[in-house]
């Protein structure tokens, strides 16, 4: 038996991946994830850079599984060509985690990107989450650099 079935998601995916979604990260990653939906559902865009979102469902329940989006940049950090295909979300159900669901995800994001004229694939991971950075370097990713990035808000002139 597969340990799951992956394909790009669909309308009738919205609440399996709005659900799954909310629990990737921190609040400011979530925002508005109906509008980010309509947007990736109707240009196939979210925050205006082209997509393509997979999902991986159990192969008899279809329950869902987890998902992988992965867009196209210009620019990744440590990669020389453009664009390049970019792991920009990646979420496994907790209890799903460990049976190959997280690689069939990433393989059929690596092979999207090739189809786009890829030959690179890029992702980052919080320097902290040691579960994230061991996921990557299990499938083959190699680390570039690491990263502290800072803000500042301005005030108004």
């Amino acid at each position: 038996m597969r340990v799951c079935a992956v394909r790009p998601i669909t309308a009738a995916d919205a609440d399996a991946w709005i659900s799954m979604r909310r629990k990737l990260g921190p609040d400011w990653l979530v925002g508005d994830l109906p509008a980010m939906w309509r947007e990736y559902i109707e240009h196939g865009t979210i925050h205006a850079l082209p997509h393509c979102v997979f999902i991986a469902r159990h192969p008899i329940t279809s329950e869902p599984l987890g998902f992988a989006e992965i867009s196209l940049r210009e620019f990744a950090e440590g990669c020389l060509t453009t664009p390049v295909g970019y792991l920009e979300g990646w979420y496994v159900e907790p209890e799903a985690r460990g049976r190959g669901v997280g690689s069939a995800l990433v393989r059929a994001g690596e092979d999207w990107a090739r189809r786009q004229g890829c030959t690179e694939f890029a992702s980052d991971a919080d320097v902290d989450n040691h579960a994230s950075i061991r996921a990557h370097e299990s499938l083959g990713f190699e680390p570039v650099a690491d990263v502290r990035c800072f803000r500042k808000r301005l005030s108004a002139p």
